[in-house]
């Protein structure tokens, strides 16, 4: 699912918008030196206040979400993944949060392969798939092999 070119594309947009909002600040920054040279107070003061709302916003809401994603990337391109044998559930409908990254929910079942296990014994597992890659088109009880990290899908195909 994840490609050497997705690694790329991520850290290039990040350092793309981390230079935009350094960008913003520094054209607020010199708003509230022109003003301070031309000793408008009041101008200089509603610069200050207006250019702090305004870059802590971009910096929380548009910044800092690349950040974390562009972590999460780095961290799933030399992390440790592990494959999983299992038989699809179902998958949420909405997206949530889950360590900085939109994701979907993605249920599956796992059955032990042990004698002591009746047919009722089942696992379910809980894997969490970017919101920006789409899942095959699965039906319940679909035979599924997981390959994850942590609880992150990495790929995932029909078995």
């Amino acid at each position: 699912m994840y490609t050497q070119q997705d690694y790329l594309r991520t850290s290039r947009s990040t350092k793309i918008r981390v230079w935009l909002g350094i960008a913003l600040a520094a054209v607020f920054a010199a708003g509230v030196i022109v003003c301070t040279v031309l000793k408008l107070k009041t101008a200089q003061m509603a610069v200050a206040g207006v250019g702090f709302i305004v870059c802590w916003f971009v910096w929380d809401m548009k910044i800092v979400p690349w950040i974390r994603y562009n972590r999460f990337m780095k961290d799933l391109k030399g992390g440790q993944r592990r494959t999983t044998k299992c038989r699809f559930v179902d998958v949420s409908g909405e997206t949530r949060l889950f360590d900085g990254v939109e994701v979907y929910d993605v249920t599956v079942s796992v059955k032990e392969d042990d004698d002591s296990v009746t047919d009722n014994d089942e696992d379910k597992r809980l894997f969490v798939l970017d919101a920006d890659k789409t899942l095959p088109a699965l039906e319940p009880g679909d035979g599924l092999c997981v390959t994850s990290f942590g609880n992150f899908i990495t790929d995932i195909q029909k078995a």
